[in-house]
């Protein structure tokens, strides 16, 4: 199960890797990709403070709270995908397929 994060302009990407320890994708009534987002994306030039926050364990999908519930991959706010990608220009949901 892992999560690749091509969002390298977020504070918690390394090399595609997410730090954040946990993400959320929204996107209640998403029927397609454009419609979800990781809205854990914090931007890399955000407070300096800010990397405090970071967790020293890689996230990987089955810690990802989604709430696109219309994915074919949600299971009560749980992703059950075996492979997430992250989209690098407006950090959407690249796996989501809208199981409607």
């Amino acid at each position: 199960m892992t999560l690749n994060c091509a969002a390298h302009n977020c504070a918690y990407n390394t090399s595609g890797t997410c730090y954040a320890g946990g993400i959320q994708v929204s996107g209640v009534n998403a029927k397609t990709t454009a419609n979800t987002k990781c809205s854990t994306f914090v931007p890399k030039d955000s407070n300096g403070s800010f990397s405090n926050n970071i967790s020293n364990n890689f996230t990987t999908s089955s810690d990802i709270d989604c709430k696109a519930r219309r994915c074919s991959y949600n299971s009560n706010c749980t992703c059950t995908a075996p492979s997430v990608q992250i989209n690098l220009e407006n950090a959407t949901c690249e796996t989501f397929i809208c199981g409607e």
